[in-house]
């Protein structure tokens, strides 16, 4: 890799080269989750009241979102990068999906409430089908496998993916009031809407796609840097959105557009992290499944397992509570990165030999890129 200035980020890669600003974006997602998380579980009430606290809280609403952009971002470019279409596509992300939403569940398992849960009880149902982050990124990803494996083509992907952002918004309280009214089945309406769900498809699903969309876009920008196109969009949204007076309490598309609008910009300042640091961080984005699982059970609990929220509460000063957030992501990552190193290693000798060709993991040029604390549960939302 060629010499670089150390805060700059390197001119926009071409086709198959690894993209070091959405690594930054990731990585820079992936640790602003477990420091939020872990802040949430033990700051006290009285520190969350402080100044510089409650702005943080307030940026902090975008954390969720950028999760599910950055996913969506490596999805669409991995998926147009290896020319996949058809039931290619659906071949190599089903599984995937399949074990999001295995993860997703596990977290929620209700030990605590066992009996309950085979008694039928609904509340325990109900926190159990609840979807948090995975689930989300799991349903997004299906969706988005779907009209990937029908669209051939970049422009027809950007339209689709146009289509499903602007669309799942807007007819979010249209289904929400649909499911709501009752008779359907819990799982579903779990998926749906937000009754006990922290991250249901409508409208969690809309940053996903939204995150595609600005993938494939960027891809094509060779000429401005891809850190300044996210941080003029973003601006440009911004701009419009005070202009107009949008009220993010009102409704769901003015509540998504304020947050695209912050995460394009949050996005584009990730960009621009020192290059020195991109050694360390892509193996942390790229990891983010992996530090999700290992955190929240140290953070919230899972099962019967006691987490910070239980054992401490919201009892922390903000000083000792970033002591216990950075214990807590070094915990994550020292479990989290060798663990997805032996995964890879264990999947690279179950696949035998590579075969001589083009294949969708390795193309033929470089690569591109709570339930509420307490009672010892486990807790799997990103809060908003």
């Amino acid at each position: 890799m060629s010499a670089q200035a150390p805060s700059a980020e390197p001119l926009p890669p071409v086709p198959g080269s690894r993209n070091t600003g959405l690594d930054r974006a990731r990585a820079v997602a992936t640790l602003a989750m477990v420091m939020g998380h872990t802040l949430d579980a033990v700051l006290s009430d009285a520190a969350r009241d402080g100044v510089g606290m409650v702005a943080y809280w307030s940026l902090r609403a975008v954390t969720a979102p950028l999760f599910l952009f950055v996913a969506g971002w490596a999805f669409a470019t991995t998926v147009q990068r290896t020319g996949a279409h058809g039931s290619r596509v659906l071949r190599r992300y089903l599984p995937r999906v399949g074990l999001l939403f295995g993860w997703g569940y596990l977290l929620r398992w209700p030990g605590w409430g066992l009996n309950l849960l085979l008694a039928g009880d609904v509340t325990v149902w109900r926190h159990f089908l609840a979807f948090d982050a995975l689930h989300g990124v799991a349903a997004a990803l299906l969706m988005g496998a779907g009209v990937l494996s029908v669209c051939k083509g970049r422009t027809a992907r950007m339209g689709a993916l146009a289509a499903l952002a602007v669309l799942v918004p807007l007819v979010s309280p249209w289904v929400r009031a649909t499911v709501l009214a009752g008779g359907w089945p819990l799982a579903l309406e779990q998926a749906l809407v937000s009754r006990t769900s922290n991250f249901p498809i409508f409208p969690w699903s809309s940053y996903f796609f939204m995150g595609g969309l600005a993938g494939l876009w960027l891809a094509e920008v060779t000429r401005v840097r891809h850190w300044l196109c996210l941080v003029m969009a973003g601006t440009v949204i911004l701009a419009l959105m005070t202009l107009w007076g949008g009220d993010p309490r009102v409704s769901d598309p003015t509540l998504v557009a304020w947050r695209v609008g912050l995460l394009s910009v949050a996005a584009g300042v990730a960009m621009l992290l020192p290059a020195r640091l991109d050694r360390w961080m892509a193996p942390v984005g790229r990891a983010s499944l992996w530090v999700y699982v290992v955190h929240l059970p140290l953070a919230y609990g899972w099962s019967t397992f006691a987490g910070l929220a239980s054992r401490l509460g919201r009892s922390q000063d903000v000083l000792p509570a970033l002591g216990l957030a950075l214990s807590v992501l070094l915990v994550s990552l020292l479990i989290a990165l060798p663990a997805k190193k032996l995964h890879g290693r264990w999947r690279g000798r179950n696949r035998g030999p590579a075969r001589p060709g083009p294949h969708l993991d390795s193309p033929p040029h470089r690569e591109s890129t709570p339930r509420p604390p307490g009672k010892g549960s486990g807790a799997t939302g990103l809060s908003p």
